[in-house]
């Protein structure tokens, strides 16, 4: 259809024959940049999924990793972009984005932030590092007494 309106176009501005080549020509070469263009595009949110897909994988490996979480969510922004044609991030796409982190972090039920677990060292050791805070002026009397209370009524 879009070469016989070249021909019809060609014809009433008298081009003849040579005339329509080079429209036809012209369809064909705008035709291929907009296949390359599609293709670019097609790779481009491909990468982008790939990405977000190994961040989430990574993510279940070490579900309370704060600055993988964060990653995970600009991987995911990145891909919603892409398949809105560069036209931003919805809440829908929001929502879903936190929806697969939480999904992947299901296995973290929260973040350990001492470096050790009480439980982990024996009652002398718990005592003992109990008075080097209170050497050291990092817990009063009061709080030394009720501590060391806690641990001792464990035994």
């Amino acid at each position: 259809m879009l070469i016989d309106i070249s021909v019809a176009f060609l014809q009433v501005n008298g081009e003849g024959p040579f005339g329509c080549l080079v429209v036809l020509v012209i369809i064909i070469v705008i035709a291929v940049a907009l296949d390359i263009e599609s293709k670019k595009k097609r790779k481009a949110l491909q990468e982008a999924r790939k990405a977000y897909e190994e961040s989430l994988s990574r993510l279940k490996s070490d579900p309370a990793n704060p600055n993988l979480r964060q990653r995970t969510l600009q991987l995911g922004r990145a891909y919603s972009n892409l398949t809105r044609n560069r036209k931003g991030v919805t809440l829908f796409d929001e929502v879903a984005l936190m929806n697969d982190i939480n999904a992947a972090c299901a296995g973290a039920s929260s973040v350990q932030t001492g470096p050790l677990n009480s439980t982990a060292l024996s009652i002398e050791e718990r005592l003992s590092r109990l008075s080097e805070l209170k050497a050291k002026g990092l817990i009063d009397d009061d709080e030394y007494r009720n501590r060391r209370q806690q641990v001792i009524n464990e035994v």
